[in-house]
Formats: C-alpha cells, sequence, structure tokens
C-alpha cells in the first residue's frame, strides 16, 4: 500500500507528514521546502497521493513537480469536507482552519470541540456536535503581538518572549512581555468560558507553533497536538479518495 504525503504550508513555517493506514509515520517542520526534499519524500515512502494546505502564495513549480508525481489534493472551499461549512464566506477561509476542524472532529465525532491554533496568528474556531464548523476568531499571536508595539511605536522596544508569574509588570520589558503572553493567555482562557457555557462537555485543543508555550500556563489544561492540521489534511484526503 503507498503512502500519502501531507504539507500545510504555514505563514512563517511548513509542515510535512506521511501518513499510512496506520497513522502518521514521519513529519517534519522546516522553515523553507525544496523539490529536491519533497521528491525524496516521495521516492522514499511510495507516495501515491498527496495534499496541500497553504496560508500564503504557493510556488507554482513545487506544485508542478508534486503534480507529475501523485495525484494532489490543491485544498480550497470547494474541496469536499467531512463537516459541514457553516462560514458565511467560505472563500476567504483559511484552510488550515478547517483542515484543523476536520482534524478534532473526526477524532471524536458526536462532541464539540474548540480548536485554539496560536500561529502567527492565533485562531480561535468552534465545531458544534453535529460536526457544522461554525468559524470563530482571528487575533495576533504572541509574536505579532511583541512585533507590533514596537514596529507602531518610537520609543517600546522589541523584546524576547516570557512568561512572568507576576501579572504586574515592574518595568517596560516586563510590562510588554506581560502585555502579549498574559493578553493571549487571559484571551484564551476567556473565550473558552464563554464557550463552554454554549457547549457543555466541549473539548479543547491547543495547536501551532506556540502551543507547548502555552498549554502549561493555562488555568485550563489542554492537551497540545502541534499535528492537528496535518491529521486533518490526511482526513480530507481519504475522504476524497
Amino acid at each position: 500500500m503507498g503512502h500519502s504525503l501531507c504539507i500545510d504550508i504555514g505563514n512563517t513555517r511548513a509542515k510535512i507528514a506521511v501518513f499510512g493506514d496506520q497513522g502518521m509515520i514521519t513529519h517534519d517542520f522546516r522553515s523553507r521546502l525544496s523539490q529536491r526534499y519533497i521528491l525524496g519524500l516521495l521516492a522514499e515512502y511510495d507516495i501515491d497521493s498527496a495534499i496541500i494546505s497553504s496560508t500564503r502564495f504557493k510556488n507554482k513549480a513545487f506544485v508542478k513537480a508534486i503534480k507529475n508525481a501523485v495525484p494532489l489534493t490543491e485544498l480550497s472551499f470547494e474541496t469536499t469536507v467531512p463537516v459541514n461549512n457553516m462560514y458565511s464566506t467560505p472563500e476567504t477561509l483559511g484552510m488550515d482552519r478547517i483542515a484543523a476542524a476536520v482534524g478534532a472532529y473526526t477524532k471524536e465525532p458526536g462532541r464539540a470541540h474548540l480548536i485554539i491554533d496560536a500561529g502567527s496568528c492565533m485562531t480561535l474556531d468552534v465545531v458544534d456536535e453535529s460536526g457544522r464548523y461554525l468559524g470563530g476568531n482571528i487575533s495576533p499571536g504572541v509574536h505579532m503581538r511583541i512585533k507590533a508595539m514596537n514596529d507602531h511605536t518610537d520609543k517600546l522596544p522589541l523584546v524576547d518572549i516570557a512568561y512572568h508569574d507576576d501579572i504586574i509588570g515592574k518595568n517596560t520589558v516586563m510590562a510588554l512581555q506581560n502585555g502579549a503572553v498574559r493578553g493571549t493567555i487571559f484571551e484564551i482562557e476567556a473565550f473558552i468560558d464563554h464557550v463552554k457555557s454554549r457547549y457543555r462537555g466541549i473539548n479543547t485543543i491547543l495547536t501551532g507553533g506556540d502551543a507547548e508555550f502555552l498549554a502549561n500556563k493555562l488555568k485550563t489544561k489542554i492537551l497540545a497536538n502541534p499535528y492537528l492540521v496535518l491529521e486533518g489534511l490526511y482526513k480530507i484526503l481519504k475522504h476524497n479518495a
């Protein structure tokens, strides 16, 4: 049996995984992808299908190289997915968001899910117990908050990301760090509380580049799953087989 190649191109890095009938075989995170690297995966793992999701411009030569080797699904709002997309403007919906929703719901169908993707931007999305993707919110991620405060002011410095036990900043660096990190945490926790009041027993999943950094800092203990989008891409690929 052949295997499936799943590629999620985000704003800052690409996530790659090879799946078989028994689940994920291998995975990788890369800042850049080369045709040589991908073609090597296609040969090494006997790939017979592929799917790609991108939040930024796709290199056409890169996509063409995959198409020349195996059938490729380029995820779009027209792709059939195993959840009911209720977004009023599906053509503007980030494909990583719908893939994450699919990854969550297909793992535990019949249950509502809150998916928090903490990447360059942070998204908080809801799938109800009947498998309807309802949408969600988008806000700046931790790194974007830090950078924006430096970019859009004359005197605020660019600081490293750090977590402090004291919620009151004692100096400007600490105040910026608290504002970005604690502000993100407070937003997540408030959204969780609100959604839980509407969907009893909702399952919360944390994914994205900052997932592990944030996971143990939230009052609600959430298991981080950095592969959720990739798992959703594989489910979409199999759904369309």
